[in-house]
């Protein structure tokens, strides 16, 4: 049942990424370059990137942080530590790329995808943990 639900915090972490995505992508030019293939080509890494980073890294912290404070309160650290704490290296990558190999824009977009991704996705840890009391 665990296993369930933390897909279902994963995928409701993806929905809301992609819909970060779409909004960055939409406002950014108001709306003139918007196509498909833009939200699909960022979408599609962005799912990516953060699913290998949800196995190999937001859960093993997780845990770690579960078994150090003996539960999941408060709810909080578990929202900063995959959110930020944990995206900091790939925020110091996406910010080295720029003027390289994108703008700033995307950067920023990529940024605020992955700090939305993690943050949602430990609120779904912190929720799929059952505390009996």
């Amino acid at each position: 049942m665990k296993l369930l639900k933390l897909l279902l915090a994963a995928v409701v972490a993806w929905i809301l990424g992609l819909a970060s995505i779409a909004a960055i992508l939409y406002f950014s030019n108001d709306g003139v370059d918007f196509t498909v293939t833009d939200l699909s080509g960022f979408g599609t890494l962005a799912i990516v990137v953060s699913a290998l980073l949800m196995v190999f890294l937001y859960l093993p912290s997780l845990h770690w942080l579960k078994r150090r404070r003996g539960g999941v309160r408060p709810r909080l650290d578990f929202l900063l530590l995959p959110g930020l704490f944990c995206n900091i290296p790939l925020f110091i990558f996406l910010l080295a790329l720029i003027n390289r190999k994108m703008v700033l824009s995307e950067a920023l977009g990529f940024i605020v995808t992955f700090l939305i991704i993690g943050s949602v996705f430990g609120l779904g840890f912190t929720l799929a943990q059952h505390e009996s009391r």
